[in-house]
C-alpha cells in the first residue's frame, strides 16, 4: 500500500497536480530522471505540432 501511495505523489508531481517534491526524490539521480521526463513531454509535443503546422492561405 505504500507503493500505491509514493505512485501517486511522483504521478501528482511529474503532472503538475502538486509542487511538493517527493521524499524519494534525493540525490542527482532523481533529477536526471526529471529533466529526461520533460525532455520526452517536449519532444512528443514537438512531434505533434509538426504535424498541425501546415499553413494554408487563401487569397479572395
Amino acid at each position: 500500500m505504500n507503493w500505491l501511495l509514493r505512485l501517486k505523489h511522483w504521478l501528482e508531481f511529474l503532472g503538475g497536480a502538486t509542487d511538493a517534491v517527493p521524499r524519494s526524490f534525493n540525490g542527482p539521480g532523481g533529477w536526471v530522471l526529471l529533466a529526461v521526463w520533460w525532455m520526452a513531454l517536449v519532444g512528443l509535443i514537438t512531434l505533434f505540432c509538426r504535424q498541425a503546422s501546415k499553413f494554408i492561405y487563401i487569397d479572395f
